[in-house]
């Protein structure tokens, strides 16, 4: 979820989604939205069983050592239930502050191995992308789950080599089996095991959903790796990185989908903010998920990487 209501009323949705099932409640960062880290808060003290990621933060509106004290904080609130997310940052984030990183990636990197450390209770100097001076959290309750988002093949295979969760979004629909399979691999080669996939695969079943969704990957676009946008039709782009149309034929779709990819868990979108949309949402991914297997769970979350 983006920010854009009150932390009270997310706090409320958050705890339907928990009541219908949901796994993880996603809540988005951005500088100009309700502070992440206040309505994360409030996630915590209205839910009692959903992880709660914060995804995502990136290594430039807050000092890293800021993030990391911000995340400790949380884990205190809610033991073993917050999820530490990062990305390099988007211009809808950055641009209203007047940043323009001259080396996005390597922010990133050193933000995770800086906030890691300091969240494990380790001291921690470090001069790079920013500078850390003796900083440290001897209070901090211990090292967080570690999520990663990015649409760039570097940015994913850091993230398949370095966080506990990928968070996959604004890839081609049919690219994304062989995609997933390959992080895994990455994952496993790396460090003995695969990164678990939260995948938002961009659903729309109604007419309104799908009109916002072209809405919304026209600003995907903008920040999406200028190699994958220069192959983009853009009359054929809800076609390529969605799946849209009436109930059935997504279900259908969507169930092949997951059967391809077996995520750990599936994202949606929060759509319109409201209860009715949750319970539909909620029902969607039971039915596509018991098609799609017999024997596979797939877990469910709410998120928004796109604004109402």
């Amino acid at each position: 979820m983006h920010a854009v209501r009150p932390a009270s009323e997310l706090a409320q949705l958050g705890a339907v989604a928990e009541a219908l099932g949901a796994a993880a409640v996603l809540v988005a960062d951005e500088g100009t939205d309700r502070d992440l880290f206040v309505t994360l808060a409030v996630l915590a003290q209205r839910t009692r069983r959903v992880l709660l990621f914060g995804a995502v933060t990136n290594p430039h509106s807050r000092h890293p050592l800021a993030t990391a004290a911000a995340f400790a904080s949380l884990a205190e609130l809610a033991p073993d239930r917050i999820v530490a997310g990062f990305g390099a940052g988007g211009s809808r984030v950055l641009t209203p502050m007047g940043l323009a990183p001259h080396r996005p990636f390597a922010a990133l990197a050193e933000c995770v191995e800086v906030v890691d450390g300091l969240l494990r209770g380790e001291a921690v100097d470090h001069q790079g992308e920013f500078a850390v001076r003796g900083g440290a959290l001897p209070w901090s309750p211990g090292t967080l789950p570690l999520a990663i988002a990015g649409r760039g093949p570097r940015v994913e295979r850091f993230a398949a080599r370095r966080a506990d969760w990928i968070l996959l979004a604004g890839r081609a629909i049919q690219k994304v089996p062989a995609l997933v399979e390959a992080l895994r691999r990455v994952g496993r080669e790396a460090r003995g095991r695969p990164p678990a996939i939260a995948w938002n695969p961009n659903v729309a079943w109604t007419e309104a959903m799908s009109a916002e969704m072209r809405a919304h990957l026209a600003y995907m676009l903008v920040d999406m790796p200028a190699e994958e946008r220069a192959t983009i039709d853009p009359d054929a782009v809800l076609e390529r990185y969605a799946i849209a149309g009436d109930r059935s034929s997504v279900v259908a779709r969507l169930s092949d989908a997951l059967r391809q990819v077996q995520p750990e868990m599936l994202l949606f979108d929060a759509h319109d903010y409201s209860v009715s949309f949750l319970e539909s949402a909620a029902a969607l991914a039971m039915d596509a998920g018991a098609i799609a297997s017999h024997n596979e769970e797939v877990a469910h979350g709410v998120d928004s990487h796109r604004r109402p």
